[in-house]
């Protein structure tokens, strides 16, 4: 867990650093990549996503989802997360599955890439539990559903770490704990069941 710390304070630093993003009261352009998303935004869901750990990712996972008269609520955005998680772990197993048809030679990479594998399709699965969690106003369920996801994508990046080998999906897998941790902090700071 603690190597994505430096990531995290260098992403920091990129964003604030170069002219990608512009904050502004109620508006905001995003840069992700090549993904831009110049947007007004709703107070409602600024104000959501200003109290997460990772604001700007709040946004730039929520925003391509909402519908134009979607509610804005904690509920509304905490499932729209919840969706914009499923879709990315389902880019990111794809991508773990390509890079370990190219790495069958490497016994640790393929070791890696299989944990990463089995964890995306946990997370998977775990996505109808946390929406049921959520229709039923099991806060404590939810919870815990979120953070043993969290640590599914710490476990993916701590296997190579452990097997000392630069991991390819570092990026990927930083943005995905951002957003469940983001959906975990709106869970227990602002839904109230």
């Amino acid at each position: 867990m603690k190597h994505l710390i430096p990531i995290h304070v260098f992403f920091l630093l990129f964003m604030f650093t170069t002219s990608s993003i512009v904050l502004a009261r109620s508006s905001y352009d995003v840069r992700q990549g090549d993904q831009t998303l110049p947007t007004v935004i709703n107070p409602k869901l600024q104000r959501i996503c200003d109290q997460t750990d990772n604001p700007i990712e709040c946004l730039i996972t929520t925003v391509p989802f909402l519908r134009e008269k979607a509610a804005i609520n904690p509920v509304s955005i905490l499932e729209t997360e919840v969706e914009a998680v499923d879709i990315k772990t389902k880019e990111a197993l794809d991508k773990a599955s390509k890079l370990l048809s190219y790495s069958s030679n490497s016994k640790p990479a393929t070791f890696c890439f299989n944990i990463c594998i089995n964890n995306y399709k946990s997370i998977l699965k775990s996505k109808h539990r946390i929406l049921d969690a959520i229709s039923l106003g099991d806060n404590k369920q939810l919870r815990v559903e979120l953070s043993s996801n969290v640590d599914k994508i710490y476990h993916c990046e701590d296997a190579f770490e452990e097997t000392n080998i630069k991991s390819p999906i570092t990026e990927v897998n930083s943005l995905l704990g951002k957003m469940i941790t983001n959906s975990l902090t709106i869970t227990i700071d602002m839904v109230h069941f």
